[in-house]
């Protein structure tokens, strides 16, 4: 996107704890381990995106193209194909 002003600080995530539905909405929490408190997860980011976004995340990231690849096939992808 060559029109994005992006000024967001980088934040690094271990792990997608949860999702929340919040009507249209879906609340992603994503923690790290505690260096304090072994075997806990802090909360680091809670993003609140609309519900449909997920499919649009679904596909970046297995780097798919909407057009030629189902939703459902990409649900059934648990590893890289080569």
């Amino acid at each position: 996107m060559s029109n994005l002003l992006d000024n967001a600080a980088d934040m690094y995530c271990h792990k997608l704890a949860r999702i929340d539905v919040l009507g249209p909405n879906r609340r992603l929490v994503f923690t790290l381990p505690s260096v304090d408190s072994p075997g806990m997860e802090i909360v680091a980011i809670k993003l609140i995106v609309p519900a449909e976004l997920l499919t649009e995340i679904s596909y970046l990231a297995a780097g798919a193209d909407r057009n030629t690849v189902s939703a459902q096939l990409i649900a059934l992808e648990t590893g890289r194909a080569n």
